[in-house]
């Protein structure tokens, strides 16, 4: 019973080291997050991403962290006589980019 005792006050009795963490709190950097994302011209028809826009977004400090895929477009192509007709899939990627928050 004793014994059992001791175990349950030494794991209940807070640790210095837990305590020291908590104390010392990382600050995480604050990130600013963009995305450029395709435009839709018309109902289902779609313009990728200029290259200029990515450009100067570069030029005013944004770092580009990832590349995925946003729309795909299925089209079929060939005439109607054409049995089965070929189908050729588009896709339009989506551009994220962070960049630090400035000071204030």
């Amino acid at each position: 019973m004793r014994r059992g005792l001791i175990l349950i006050g030494a794991a209940a009795a807070p640790r210095p080291t837990a305590l020291a963490r908590q104390r010392e709190r990382v600050v995480a950097p604050a990130y600013e997050v963009r995305s450029l994302l395709p435009h839709e011209t018309a109902p289902a028809q779609y313009q990728q991403v200029d290259v200029r826009e990515m450009q100067s977004l570069a030029a005013d400090g944004w770092e580009l962290v990832a590349v995925v895929p946003y729309i795909y477009k299925n089209e079929e192509r060939g005439t109607p006589d054409m049995a089965p007709r070929p189908m050729v899939t588009q896709t339009y990627p989506a551009y994220y980019f962070k960049r630090l928050r400035p000071a204030r």
